[in-house]
């Protein structure tokens, strides 16, 4: 199994499987505390996520198909777009800036889930002008993305330049 060198260093989303609760009374109770805040890390990260941009981080999931002999390990990462193309396209790659969010994608890459997110922020509190929505690679007319291994390109019909965003992309790679 190949991983990126960024893969799971951030985030530690596993639990060991067994413990050794001290005897004495004091010291079990640093113990439990330590164990439970650890617990709680732990079960939030896998479970609310993170999502950082252009490294891959585990998410927790666990995929068998075809053969239960296999197990695949999700992973999740985001591109963060800073303003949307006007009426035009924008390619993300790995040079590129935005960038491409995953730097290896390797033959046993598959997409579980993937859209985009568009927002621009209101004026002010309560003043009705703020726009946000989301958008799967096709269907939305006013924007729409297609992507490789080696790259992803954004294409809208309207100038969306006031609008910022993600592309989130959850993917399987090769696991035991």
């Amino acid at each position: 199994m190949t991983n990126l060198p960024n893969d799971g260093q951030l985030f530690t989303p596993f639990l060991p499987a067994s413990y050794n609760l001290p005897e004495e009374d004091d010291r079990q109770k640093v113990y439990l505390v330590e164990r439970f805040s650890n617990f709680a890390d732990v079960i939030n990260d896998k479970k609310i996520g993170p999502y950082t941009q252009a490294v891959s981080s585990y998410n927790g999931e666990k995929w068998a198909y075809l053969s239960t002999a296999k197990v695949r390990t999700g992973y999740q990462t985001i591109a963060y777009i800073p303003s949307y193309p006007n009426s035009t396209t924008l390619n993300l790659t790995l040079t590129s800036s935005p960038q491409y969010p995953i730097a290896s994608v390797n033959p046993e890459f598959v997409i579980t889930l993937s859209y985009g997110t568009a927002s621009k922020p209101c004026t002010a509190i309560g003043a009705g002008d703020g726009d946000y929505f989301t958008f799967m690679n096709k269907g939305d007319t006013r924007i729409s993305y297609t992507m490789s291994d080696t790259q992803i390109v954004l294409t809208t019909t309207t100038n969306l330049t006031a609008y910022s965003g993600f592309i989130v992309i959850h993917y399987l790679r090769n696991g035991f």
